[in-house]
């Protein structure tokens, strides 16, 4: 699908955007601008999806650092009780 031009229009670009998809979406802007370079639109809708891209990527962090904190804490709980329960059965 990346070869083929007929998907690489600016209308596509947005619907992988709003799907999340920005590596899709600026790929499509990439290959747009080779083939149009003075386009300012592209190059205005390029940058803007970089800046979402970066926002939605410091979102994730922040997101996901305290969630894999607390996994790893109950990850650790659960092996201490798995432990303690073998230790238990020996006596």
């Amino acid at each position: 699908m990346d070869d083929d031009t007929d998907f690489n229009t600016v209308t596509m670009a947005k619907v992988f955007a709003g799907q999340g998809l920005y590596d899709k979406a600026a790929g499509i802007y990439h290959k747009l601008l080779e083939q149009d370079p003075d386009r300012n639109d592209l190059i205005e809708a390029l940058s803007e999806l970089e800046k979402i891209k970066e926002e939605k990527e410091k979102e994730l962090k922040i997101t996901l650092v305290p969630l894999f904190s607390e996994w790893f804490d109950l990850a650790l709980s659960n092996n201490r009780i798995e432990l303690l329960g073998k230790l238990k059965k020996k006596r």
